[in-house]
């Protein structure tokens, strides 16, 4: 063969590579986007077929692997999903959206740590997203490592000053146990945003944390003059007076809650647990414990605290019963709804369903000392003093 021969055979070789070259991209790009349409329309089984597909025709592509570790992970094939992870990793250690996704698939996954490494490289990579470190802060806090913590949102506040950056910095120090320095970072957080009521009741939620109750409710009342319709201030007013053990106050302030706010479901369990103490105040206790009823109508606590501020009352038993039995019916695990239950059938006279209810409570607390007694005394009237006998001796 000639020179001439030659080049043109040689030129015509690499023209048919070319052509197969194309061919080769124009399959892997109609199969991939096949996959990703298929995996954004939870299509999951076609999306693994057509990603695995693209995988083969261009087994270097760190988008395909992205896409196969979320198709995996929504397959429930954890293996397959941490395997495909690794492997778009090794294939582009610094490549920031490979950094990015993978600290996403790392969150869904529930690895927070990994997805916090992860997103701390992403942020180093990414000045253009502000909310980068603010992310793997937050990720390291989640995993419960305070000191990577600290040292990202340092690194972070260099950057940009931001309040969002104080507060997860002072997250990190309370739980790093750095009280003092926390309480400064929060209180910077609230002078950098001084009309956002979220910054002050951070600062005062860290006193009552640390059941520092005088200084909380400093706090929330300098707090609630600037934001007087919050129900969150207001709360964290009535949570602070409760640790004071100004109780009448405290009933006060989270009635006021609940004026604020019907739907805030804290303050209803806070006044729950002041029952007993809200002597002439139980009326309107009772009440918010009915709006309570009819904001949460299925749930399980609002049936039953409802049902003891009646009986705190004396009420009748068949206006308390049906509450209690609801509350059993939505949660029969709860050893509380069991007790009360059975004192109202005992006040019906109903002794054996008493006794029951009683049973059933002992069952899931058994160290609770008054159903003990109270079955006891069921006992007697049923005439089973040896039972009865038995479960005095369990109240000593």
């Amino acid at each position: 063969m000639n020179r001439r021969g030659g080049f043109c055979a040689a030129k015509y070789w690499f023209a048919s590579l070319a052509l197969l070259l194309t061919a080769a991209s124009a399959t892997f790009e109609s199969t991939y986007r096949a996959g990703v349409e298929a995996l954004e329309k939870n299509n999951l089984a076609v999306a693994r077929t057509q990603l695995e597909a693209a995988a083969k025709l261009q087994p270097r592509n760190t988008q395909v692997w992205l896409a196969l570790v979320q198709t995996y992970f929504k397959l429930n094939q954890p293996k397959l999903a941490a395997d495909a992870a690794v492997h778009a990793e090794t294939l582009a250690p610094s490549d920031p959206v490979v950094l990015h996704g993978l600290a996403f698939y790392y969150t869904e996954a529930r690895e927070p740590l990994r997805a916090a490494a992860l997103e701390a490289r992403y942020a180093d990579k990414s000045p253009q997203d502000p909310d980068a470190y603010s992310r793997a802060v937050d990720l390291y806090l989640r995993a419960s490592r305070p000191k990577p913590a600290i040292l990202l949102a340092q690194k972070a506040l260099l950057r940009q000053d931001t309040p969002e950056l104080h507060e997860l910095l002072a997250k990190a120090l309370d739980a790093d146990g750095q009280f003092e320095k926390a309480i400064e970072q929060y209180g910077q957080a609230a002078k950098l945003r001084p009309y956002d009521e979220g910054y002050l009741s951070e600062l005062g939620q860290a006193y009552l944390r640390r059941g520092k109750f005088a200084e909380a409710l400093r706090i929330f009342e300098f707090a609630r003059r600037r934001f007087d319709k919050s129900a969150q201030i207001q709360l964290g007013v009535g949570e602070a007076l409760y640790g004071l053990r100004r109780y009448p106050e405290t009933i006060d302030a989270l009635l006021l809650t609940i004026q604020l706010d019907p739907e805030l479901e804290q303050s209803y369990l806070s006044l729950g647990r002041m029952l007993g103490q809200a002597a002439d105040k139980m009326p309107d206790v009772s009440a918010a414990l009915a709006t309570y009823v009819s904001v949460k109508p299925n749930s399980y606590v609002s049936n039953l605290l409802y049902a003891k501020a009646l009986l705190a009352q004396n009420a009748e038993p068949d206006q308390v019963e049906p509450l209690l039995r609801k509350s059993i019916a939505l949660n029969s695990a709860y050893w509380e709804s069991h007790f009360e239950l059975g004192n109202v059938l005992e006040k019906k006279q109903d002794y054996p369903d008493a006794a029951v209810e009683f049973e059933k409570s002992i069952q899931l607390n058994p160290k609770n000392s008054a159903a003990h007694r109270d079955l006891a005394r069921i006992y007697d009237r049923l005439g089973k003093p040896e039972l009865a006998a038995r479960q005095r001796a369990l109240t000593k």
